[in-house]
């Protein structure tokens, strides 16, 4: 593996990881427009 691929490799997990913490810990797995309790759940 060349230093491209390990620096294409580390962009990738580090967006991954990055949109996993905002989707479910900084809302707590509310919906994405809200960042109350009150959203109705369908």
């Amino acid at each position: 593996m060349g230093f491209v691929d390990i620096a294409l490799m580390a962009v990738i997990i580090s967006g991954a990881v990055y949109l996993l913490y905002r989707s479910v810990w900084k809302k707590k797995g509310h919906c994405p427009g809200c960042d109350s309790e009150t959203c109705a759940k369908k």
